[in-house]
This record gives C-alpha cells, structure tokens and sequence, in this order.
C-alpha cells in the first residue's frame, strides 16, 4: 500500500507480489478503515466461546498437575467417570490461556541408552482396536500386545486379544516368564492396562509386578519415543502385516502374526492368541 500510495500502480504492480484486482480491493478498505481493515479477517460462522464454570477450570487444572495429562485423556476421564462434559479444544485453549500449553516445537533428540545385559529390561506395550471384519456384516475387537527385550530387541512377545483388560496379559505374561526368564524393569506407557490415574495406586498389573519383584518403569505421558523400541516394532508389524493382508477370523490375524513373529526373533514367545 505505501508503494501504491507514493509510487503508482505501475511500481506496485511491478514488485510481483499481487495482482491488479487485490491492490484495487486493499485500497478501498484502506479508504474505509485505514491501515485496521488491512487486517485478514476470520471466514466462516462466529460462533461464541463455550463457557464452563469456575469449579471445572479447577478440577481441569488439578487434574494436569497431579498427572500431566494431555487434554484429550483429561477429556475423556471426565466424561468417562461422568463429571462433565467437556471438549478436548476447550481444555487445549484452558492450558494455552494459563500457560501450562506443551511446546509444540521439535524436541531436542536426548541420549541413547541400552541396558548391558538381556532381561535387565523388558518394554510392554498394547495397541488397538483393530477392527477384523467377519461374515454377516460383523466385526470383532481386538488388541495387539508386545514385550521386546531392551538389549537384544528380541520380540519375546506379541499377543492378540479381544479385551483391554490385564488379567489375559497377565496370564500371558508368566508364559513368557517361564520362557525366557524374568526381567528386573518392565516399562510400559500409561494405558489403563498398567496403570490407574490416581497417583499412588497400583492397578492388578503394577501388584502382580511388585509381589514378583519386577520394577515397573512408566513413560512420561505423551512421550511414546521413550518406549521407543516397541514402537518401532510396531511400525514394522503395520509396514509388514496389518497394511498388507485382510484377516476375516480371529486364527487369520493370530496366524499372521505367528508367521510375522517368527522371522522377526530368534528367541523367545511365539505369537498367542486370547484363545
């Protein structure tokens, strides 16, 4: 606009940056509001900002700092345990008015570790729902669980079940110990298998853990790179398998995934079922 104002059309129009048609229109806003109506304006309905009571912001906010969650497991524990309705996005702009907001920009990359010995480490995870299609318009839910050893990153595990629940993994977990010995840290994220929101409470996972004299070690919440070594055997079993091939029955995916773990380690569990 300065150019345009002290130079000409000509000279603006020269610069490359615009067309004629914009120029014309910047210039009858600048007539209108001056510099302000330059400013872009939001497209699209205004709807107004969704308002929650003081009470809420609080439990939000003694929620995060008890258990840093991020906004969208705070969401849905409210809603699950049915003390408020609340939008994951109402409770991102909460942290982002109080400053208590995550950084979103890349993260240094920390230091490399790995522990000196097998069974020093064991890392557990659970992935899913997966969703296998069956006859008759049916569908069945099922979830992925793994074990890799820290220091070989053999795949001492991996399991397919039908439920979130930890008494299977559990049962399935002393298979692996009678197998391939007992580790003295198992890690795990966050999930609801192995741990419970409260601080300070164990769930079944985390007593059986601690009467077998194994250290439980969670990642820090919304950090999967630090579990990062089942992650990315997780990416390879998605590469390798579940991008690849259609399972129509609950013995497909098992035999799949058998077929998938054996190539996979040397050593260790084969791939089991929930049977």
């Amino acid at each position: 606009m300065r150019i345009l104002r002290e130079e000409g059309l000509d000279a603006a129009l020269a610069l490359g940056r615009c067309s004629r048609a914009s120029l014309f229109r910047w210039q009858a806003a600048f007539a209108r509001g001056g510099p302000a109506a330059l400013i872009p304006r939001r497209c699209g309905p205004r709807l107004p900002p969704v308002k929650h009571p003081a009470w809420l912001e609080q439990v939000v906010i003694a929620v995060r700092l008890a258990t840093y969650w991020n906004a969208k497991r705070i969401s849905a524990e409210l809603r699950r345990r049915e003390i408020a309705l609340v939008g994951q996005w109402w409770i991102e702009r909460l942290f982002d008015d109080l400053g208590t907001a995550r950084p979103s920009g890349p993260r240094e990359r920390g230091p490399r570790y790995e522990r000196a010995s097998p069974n020093s480490l064991w890392r557990i995870d659970l992935k899913g729902p997966f969703f296998i299609q069956l006859p008759g318009g049916r569908y069945v839910k099922t979830y992925l669980v793994g074990l890799v050893d820290d220091h070989s990153r053999y795949v001492l595990g991996l399991r397919i079940q039908t439920t979130q629940a930890a008494a299977p993994i559990l049962a399935w977990m002393r298979d692996c110990f009678e197998l391939c010995g007992r580790p003295l840290d198992l890690m795990s994220d966050n999930g609801s298998p192995f741990v419970v929101w409260m601080p300070g409470v164990l769930t079944q996972f985390g007593k059986t853990l601690r009467e077998l004299a194994i250290r439980h070690i969670r990642t820090q919440v919304n950090s999967p790179w630090t579990n990062g070594k089942i992650e990315a055997f997780w990416a390879a079993l998605k590469r390798e398998v579940l991008d690849r091939e259609i399972f129509r029955s609950l013995a497909d995916a098992e035999a799949a995934l058998e077929r998938f773990a054996r190539t996979t380690t040397t050593t260790g569990c084969t791939a089991r079922s929930a049977g």
